[in-house]
C-alpha cells in the first residue's frame, strides 16, 4: 500500500520515526514533510499535492499544524483519501474536519513503539476494508433520494455509504 506522510514538523527524529514504523509493517511510504518557512516550500507543497493523488492513505503528524498542512488534509479528504491524525499525548488539541469516515484521530507515545506500530496497522486494516472498487449505478426516485441525503445527512456519511 502506498502511503503519503504528512508533517510540518521540524524534529526529524520524529517524523523518522513514524515513517520506520510505517516501513516495519511494509508499506512503502512517501514523505511529504515540510518546514513552515522552508525557500523550497512552494515546490515541496506542490509535489506533495500530487503524491496525494496517488496515495492509497495519507498519515499526518500534527502535533504542530498550520494552514498548509490543514489544506492538504482538506484535499485529501476531497479525493476520498483515508487520512490518519497522529497527535502526541498531552500536545493534543482539536482538528475539526467534520465528521467523515476517512478521518481518524489517534494519539501516540514516543517512548511506545509497539503501541504506535499497532495503531498503524489497525488503521490499515481499516483502509482497506474501506477502499471502494466495485463500482454499481443506481437510479432512484426523487422521494428516495431525499431520504437517503436527509438520513445520509443526519449520520454523517455518504448516501453510498448508508446504502
Amino acid at each position: 500500500m502506498n502511503i503519503l506522510y504528512l508533517s510540518a514538523h521540524a524534529d526529524r527524529q520524529t517524523n523518522d520515526m513514524i515513517i520506520e514504523a510505517l516501513k516495519r509493517i511494509k508499506h512503502s511510504v512517501t514523505d511529504g514533510s515540510f518546514i513552515e518557512g522552508d525557500k523550497s516550500k512552494s515546490a515541496a507543497l506542490s509535489k506533495t499535492t500530487r503524491a496525494i493523488k496517488k496515495a492509497d492513505a495519507i498519515i499526518v503528524e500534527a502535533t504542530k499544524t498550520t494552514f498548509d498542512l490543514g489544506r492538504l488534509m482538506t484535499l485529501a479528504i476531497f479525493q476520498h483519501k483515508p487520512v490518519l491524525i497522529l497527535q502526541k499525548k498531552g500536545d493534543t488539541h482539536d482538528i475539526e474536519l467534520g465528521a467523515n469516515r476517512l478521518v481518524n484521530n489517534k494519539t501516540y507515545d514516543a517512548d511506545k513503539l509497539p503501541e504506535l506500530d499497532r495503531k498503524l496497522e489497525d488503521f490499515m486494516k481499516a483502509v482497506l476494508k474501506q477502499r471502494l472498487t466495485y463500482r454499481f449505478n443506481l437510479m432512484l426516485s426523487r422521494d428516495i433520494n431525499s431520504y437517503l441525503m436527509e438520513q445520509s445527512n443526519e449520520k454523517g456519511i455518504s448516501k453510498a455509504d448508508y446504502i
